[in-house]
C-alpha cells in the first residue's frame, strides 16, 4: 500500500516522503537503543553491586513520567529469586509516610507545626522537653532539630552489646512517655540537626491521640487507600513475619527483622509493586497534603535540607530532590523522588553493613544521571 502510495507521488514528494521515512527509523532507533542502554546499564551496575558486596538479592523500581521500570536480582537461600510481590522490610524510609500524615494533620487543622508540642501531651508536665526558653515543636520533630536522642529504647552501648533487638521486643508505649518525660536535651530546639527516630515516634503519638485513631488505620484510610499500595503495613510477631525477606550484615550473619519493634521510627515492609504505587503517588497526586509535605521546613535552600521527614537537596534549583534512606538489622534501601522532573527510584537489598545506603545512595544518583541523559 505505501509503494503504491509512493508511486503516485512527484518525484519531490517520493524525495520528501523519504527523507520524513529515514528520520522517523533515526529517531526510533535513538529512542531504542536509549532504552536498551539504560536496561543494561541497570543490569550490570546491580549485578556488579550483588556481587562486590556479597549480598543475595537486591530489586529496583524507577518511575519515569508515568514509565515504570522494575528490576530484580540475586536468589535467596530457600532459591526462590525475588519478583515484585517480595515483601522487604522498608526501616527509616517508614518516616516519609507518618510525614505525609502530619501534613494532613495541618491541612485538617488537627495540629500546628509551630506551637509546643506540650499542647498535644496529656500523660506528664514535661517541663524538660524546652531548653532555653525554647519549647520543641512540630516542625522540630519533622526536620530532626528537637534536641531529643537518636531513640528512647537504647543507646549505642546496647548496639555494640548486640541488646537492641531485646530492648525494643519489651518496650511499651507507656513505657516511652515515662522516659521522655526524664531525658534531657542534648541541644536546644531548632539550633542542631540530631536523626531522631524518638521524635517520628512522639510525632505518630501525637497524631494517634488528635485524630483517635491508631496508627495502621490511619495508614490505611489516607495513605494506602490513596495511592493503592496492598503490600505496605507494619508486621507483627504474631503474623506475615516469614514473608518478610531476612536479611544479613556485613559478615553473612543472617539477622532477625526489627520492623515489628520499630513501627512509626521504621517498621512498614512492602513490596516492588507497592512502592510503585507510593511513588507515582508522591509524584502525581493532587491531594494538598502530599505537596505539603514535600514543603521546604528546615536547613540550608540551596544544599541539604529538611521537609515533612523528608531530607532534601538543592531545594530551590530546577531539580531538587527529596530522599530518604532505611537501614534495619539486615536490609537497606533508597528513596529518591525528583518532582519537578517526575522522576523516583527505589532500591532495596537484604544486606546491612556500614556503608551500605551510601552505595545505594551513589547507584540511585547514577541512574537518575542516565535518565537525564536519555532524555
Amino acid at each position: 500500500m505505501l509503494t503504491t502510495f509512493i508511486k503516485g507521488l512527484s518525484v519531490t514528494q517520493q524525495i520528501q516522503v523519504l527523507i520524513f521515512c529515514i528520520a522517523l527509523f533515526s529517531i526510533t532507533s535513538c529512542a531504542n537503543e536509549g532504552s536498551i542502554s539504560m536496561d543494561s546499564y541497570i543490569q550490570s551496575e546491580m549485578k556488579e553491586f550483588l556481587a562486590e558486596e556479597n549480598a543475595q538479592v537486591a530489586s529496583v523500581v524507577i518511575v519515569n513520567h508515568g514509565k515504570t521500570y522494575q528490576y530484580h536480582f540475586g536468589e535467596l537461600d530457600n532459591g526462590r529469586k525475588p519478583n515484585n510481590q517480595t515483601i522487604y522490610e522498608l526501616a527509616s524510609i517508614t518516616k516519609t509516610y507518618v510525614g505525609l500524615l502530619l501534613a494532613k494533620a495541618v491541612l485538617d487543622n488537627k495540629v500546628d507545626i509551630d506551637i509546643d508540642i506540650r499542647r498535644y501531651l496529656s500523660t506528664h508536665t514535661y517541663s524538660n522537653l524546652s531548653l532555653a526558653s525554647k519549647p520543641i515543636t512540630l516542625r522540630h520533630l519533622a526536620t530532626h532539630l528537637s534536641g531529643l536522642p537518636k531513640d528512647l529504647v537504647f543507646n549505642d552501648e546496647d548496639v555494640r552489646q548486640g541488646r537492641v533487638l531485646e530492648k525494643m521486643s519489651n518496650y511499651s508505649k507507656e513505657q516511652f512517655f515515662n522516659d521522655l518525660s526524664k531525658i534531657e536535651l542534648l541541644s536546644v530546639p531548632g539550633e542542631e540537626y540530631r536523626y531522631s527516630s524518638a521524635g517520628t515516634k512522639l510525632i505518630a503519638y501525637i497524631l494517634e491521640s488528635v485524630y483517635n485513631q491508631p496508627l495502621d488505620s490511619l495508614l490505611a484510610e489516607y495513605i494506602m487507600a490513596q495511592s493503592g499500595e496492598t503490600n505496605t503495613k507494619f508486621q507483627y510477631i504474631e503474623r506475615g513475619l516469614d514473608d518478610v525477606v531476612k536479611g544479613r550484615n556485613q559478615t553473612g550473619d543472617v539477622m532477625p527483622l526489627l520492623s515489628p519493634y520499630s513501627r512509626a521510627g521504621g517498621g512498614l515492609t512492602s513490596s516492588i509493586e507497592s512502592m510503585t504505587h507510593y511513588i507515582n503517588y508522591q509524584l502525581t497526586s493532587k491531594n494538598p497534603e502530599v505537596a505539603l509535605s514535600h514543603t521546604f521546613l528546615a536547613g540550608n535552600k540551596s544544599g541539604n535540607g529538611r521537609a515533612y521527614l523528608w531530607n532534601t537537596y538543592q531545594y530551590d534549583s530546577d531539580n531538587p530532590m527529596l530522599y530518604h534512606s532505611g537501614g534495619s538489622l539486615g536490609t537497606s534501601s533508597w528513596l529518591a523522588l525528583y518532582p519537578k522532573r517526575k522522576i523516583g527510584v527505589f532500591i532495596v537489598t537484604n544486606l546491612s553493613a556500614n556503608d551500605t545506603q551510601s552505595k545505594l545512595n551513589m547507584l540511585s544518583n547514577d541512574i537518575v544521571k542516565q535518565l537525564f541523559y536519555n532524555a
